[in-house]
């Protein structure tokens, strides 16, 4: 192992520590922030080219997993439904994973597949997780979407988000997100949200904010 790879697994262990600490204190602000950040960083080592990482493709297999996991504990501590939350102490399992990833050969404890990280432009200076169009009190252009449908143009699985203004009297779509064909897999997945208007082509993808927002699915296949 070499110094740099030494180094950069003491500064995964000691943010997934931190992240874990504030975790466990109530701090969730700040346990939120530390997992998305460890996160971002294990995302990019999973997707990093082979000459220019000392890890093997099935350690940076891992890798993604684990930064799914935090992306999966991030949501359910932001998230007011109780039923099938990724807990704290199924989060607790991944340390000595990630601190011995490199001789690490067992079967991943959890049914889960990496998050690629997209090629995405910067999203400005958006600092709240309200979206860009100003809204009108109350009613559904106030709210949550009122529905997403899924469309699929090409090779690739798209999810607009929808509102119906009342002043206006018409839906508009308040953000889109996408799943890649290799993406489509059983279990959960959490995807990028991503501004309007949707772009099918991929080419100029820009966040809907900076914060961690995303959307969070599970996927069941069935065979006909």
């Amino acid at each position: 192992m070499s110094e740099v790879t030494r180094s950069l697994l003491q500064r995964w262990g000691a943010s997934f520590r931190r992240g874990a600490d504030f975790d466990s204190w109530g701090q969730l602000v700040e346990a939120i922030d530390e997992y998305q950040i460890l996160a971002r960083h294990l995302q990019k080592e999973a997707q990093a080219q082979h000459n220019n990482s000392e890890f093997t493709e099935e350690q940076k297999k891992t890798i993604g997993k684990i930064a799914t996991c935090l992306e999966l504990r991030s949501a359910a501590l932001q998230s007011t439904q109780s039923r099938e939350e990724f807990k704290l102490e199924d989060l607790k399992k991944l340390e000595p994973i990630l601190k011995n990833i490199l001789t690490y050969n067992k079967e991943f404890p959890f049914d889960v597949q990496p998050v690629p990280l997209r090629r995405i432009l910067a999203p400005g200076e958006e600092e709240n997780l309200e979206f860009e169009e100003d809204e009108e009190e109350g009613g559904a252009g106030a709210g949550s979407p009122d529905s997403f449908p899924a469309r699929v143009p090409g090779a690739a699985i798209f999810f607009e988000f929808k509102h119906y203004k009342p002043k206006k009297r018409f839906t508009s779509t308040k953000c889109f997100a996408f799943m890649e064909m290799d993406e489509i897999k059983p279990g959960p997945i959490v995807i990028e949200l991503y501004k309007k208007p949707t772009d099918f082509k991929r080419k100029k993808l820009q966040l809907l904010t900076k914060k961690p927002l995303y959307l969070h699915l599970h996927q069941t296949l069935h065979k006909e």
